[in-house]
């Protein structure tokens, strides 16, 4: 049995009679025909492997984190003296502009001083009056002045003992009608008076023989004293016409000119003192528990000089209401080489210790829908793995929650990671430098999210 030759569905064997030419001619057409299907039907080859990703993998292991935290602000002075007049008055003089060094008690500023000065006059004056008759009260009267007084009283005695010896001739000239009422009332007047100053005289005697009473020495000694007050306060006040610098240091504020009028209330100049300065920062609510005095720090001034150990001298009793911050001060340990005040300044400062962390470069971490992940491999694929996040250390990070000893995390960037791929890892060896080390700072930076 002959065996049937193959024809495409689109041919028949009735297409070739054997009128043709017999079998040769047959056969031959038939792979003519062969040829053309085999042309119009050809299929498109299979598309190539994608070759399995290879990434580098880093095995965790938890460690011991020594962080620090970074703090911006400014130097200011630990002793600040805020200078205000003590007096009222127009400004005559301004002796220092800012910036000026200035020793404790040199001259600022002066107020006018006439009015004070003519103030101080009458109380001087008053005072020594008051001084005159209490050196007089207290020495007591003089013999010469008893004898004047003694020599008062006899001739007032004499001239009573004149006119009461006129009495009775008069009375009768008077009742007959020889002298006039008015004569008569006018006499009697003119005894009653010369008995009064007799009266008056031999009282004073009295009193100058027996020498002053207590009180009158108290009294004189009192009136003494408010002089002398009033003479002190007016020479305070002229003495405060001049305003003195209260410490050492640097005019870092002026705020008068010439001829203005200025007040106690008034703020004029503001002095510091250069040699004993503070780094005065704020830090964040998220890391205000964290700081106390007494931690160490290391002090940056943006000027040019050098870096400084120092510590923390002070921390603000509740945070700002409105930046939601806590001040801090932190001091130099040495008072070498200061920097300026008023100058940009950075501060680190060492945190307490954190045990059991894991630590990983920041571009190893991931974010998704708001959770952070790692890649990691396990049993040779691709997984993502939820972490929480510690400390965040600048372009290092540390993750409290999610990692175990040994996870295998990607530390290849990611290119078309997807879930459950098979992979094939490498070891990854951290470079010797480069990259950022275990001392480098905290910061507030953001993650970045993929």
């Amino acid at each position: 049995m002959n065996p049937q030759p193959f024809f495409p569905k689109c041919w028949s064997k009735a297409s070739f009679p054997d009128s043709l030419g017999g079998n040769s001619l047959r056969r031959l057409a038939i792979l003519a025909l062969a040829a053309m299907m085999m042309g119009c039907s050809e299929k498109a080859p299979p598309p190539p492997t994608e070759p399995t990703p290879k990434v580098r993998v880093l095995k965790v292991e938890p460690t011991v984190v020594e962080p620090t935290l970074e703090v911006t602000g400014t130097v200011i002075s630990q002793e600040i003296a805020r200078v205000h007049p003590e007096v009222s008055g127009s400004l005559l003089r301004v002796h220092v502009r800012e910036g000026d060094k200035v020793q404790a008690g040199d001259t600022l500023a002066e107020i006018d001083p006439r009015t004070f000065q003519l103030n101080l006059d009458v109380a001087t004056a008053e005072r020594l009056k008051a001084q005159t008759e209490y050196n007089r009260i207290s020495r007591g009267y003089r013999p010469e002045d008893i004898e004047a007084q003694r020599g008062k009283f006899r001739n007032a005695l004499a001239w009573y003992e004149l006119e009461l010896s006129n009495l009775d001739r008069n009375r009768k000239l008077n009742e007959s009608g020889v002298m006039t009422p008015k004569e008569w009332s006018d006499f009697l007047q003119k005894l009653t008076a010369q008995k009064a100053l007799v009266e008056s005289a031999s009282s004073e005697l009295v009193k100058m023989e027996a020498g002053y009473e207590s009180y009158d020495i108290a009294g004189a000694s009192a009136a003494l004293r408010l002089a002398t007050a009033r003479e002190e306060l007016a020479q305070r006040d002229l003495e405060r016409t001049r305003l003195k610098s209260p410490i050492s240091g640097v005019i870092t504020k002026r705020l008068v000119e010439v001829g203005q009028l200025v007040s106690p209330s008034l703020e004029l100049f503001e002095v510091q003192d250069p040699k004993r300065l503070w780094l005065l920062a704020e830090v964040g609510e998220k890391h205000a528990a964290q700081v106390a005095p007494g931690q160490k720090a290391t002090l940056r001034p943006d000027n040019g000089f050098g870096e400084a150990p120092g510590w923390v001298d002070r921390v603000g009793g509740a945070l700002s209401p409105q930046t939601h911050s806590l001040q801090v001060w932190l001091s130099w340990e040495s008072d070498n080489a200061l920097p300026p005040i008023g100058v940009f300044a950075r501060g680190v400062i060492d945190l307490p210790d954190i045990p059991d962390t894991y630590k990983l470069r920041r571009e190893w971490v991931h974010m998704s829908e708001g959770v952070h992940f790692v890649w990691e491999v396990r049993e040779k694929t691709l997984h993502q793995r939820p972490v929480t996040l510690g400390e965040d250390r600048g372009d290092q990070v540390c993750v409290a929650e999610g990692l175990e000893p040994g996870v295998l995390v990607v530390v290849t960037p990611p290119s078309n990671f997807r879930e459950g791929i098979a992979v094939l890892s490498e070891p990854y060896l951290p470079p010797a430098n480069g990259h950022p080390s275990d001392s480098q700072l905290l910061s507030q930076s953001r993650l970045r999210t993929e």
